[in-house]
């Protein structure tokens, strides 16, 4: 009978593998995992600068400090403060889109989008939406022009978005609609309408949101069925 093979161990000359196989870091080193994970890292430690100290105390020093990486280590990724606050919009906005998108996945149309209505109240208002508004007006102030302005390009990314979104329940739904772009400004307006409005209140009352996402969700998408269409003839002001 033949016996088994040996295990094949690594020799001395081959780079060094953990129980999976993979190749393990030299000493010293990151690893492949903790490269890819470190731009997001650095920019949740330039978060938490942010949170911690204010925009004015915003420094490279304090976000190395926080990410326990040298200083030298986020110039590498990141030219100056302009592109790394770029970078965390991006990064944030990415986060909390995917976060609202996975709520209500698989339910019936109207309830989807009435939890993912509600949790955009919510978000809006909560301490780390409201860290997220002073960050886009921070860099529109400080780095905005007439070509670039963030707000704007953040609500062209949202009714993207939710533009796709609407085509595919019009799908779903056999809803015929013309113009899903002018539904989707009708939704996202009303929605951060709302949310504002909330947000100037002493207390944010949850239960009261819910009830007015689900009325607003409800009410939105009758009227979707009910005139077949949204047209932009259909909003324009007569003469």
């Amino acid at each position: 009978m033949t016996p088994p093979p040996s295990p094949q161990w690594p020799s001395s000359s081959s780079p060094s593998t953990d129980l999976s196989g993979k190749t393990a870091a030299k000493p010293g080193r990151p690893s492949l995992e903790e490269a890819q994970r470190l731009p997001a890292r650095i920019l949740e430690a330039g978060w938490e600068v942010l949170r911690d100290y204010g925009f004015e105390a915003f420094t490279f020093d304090r976000v190395a400090r926080h990410a326990h990486i040298g200083k030298a280590t986020i110039y590498s990724r990141f030219a100056g403060k302009r592109e790394f606050l770029d970078a965390l919009l991006a990064h944030k906005t990415v986060e909390r889109r995917l976060q609202i998108q996975k709520l209500g996945a698989g339910l019936p149309l109207i309830e989807s989008f009435c939890i993912r209505a509600a949790a955009v109240i919510h978000v809006i208002n909560s301490a780390e939406g409201r860290m997220m508004e002073r960050l886009v007006d921070w860099c529109d102030q400080e780095f905005g022009s007439d070509e670039v302005n963030y707000r704007q390009a953040m609500y062209a990314d949202a009714l993207s978005n939710i533009t796709d979104e609407l085509r595919e329940a019009a799908k779903a739904e056999s809803i015929a609609l013309a113009d899903a772009e002018l539904a989707a400004r009708f939704w996202l307006e009303g929605l951060l309408g709302h949310a504002r409005l909330e947000g100037s209140a002493t207390t944010i009352d949850k239960a009261a949101n819910k009830r007015w996402a689900r009325a607003y969700s409800e009410f939105f998408f009758a009227g979707l069925r009910q005139a077949g269409s949204i047209t932009a003839s259909s909003v324009t002001p007569s003469a």
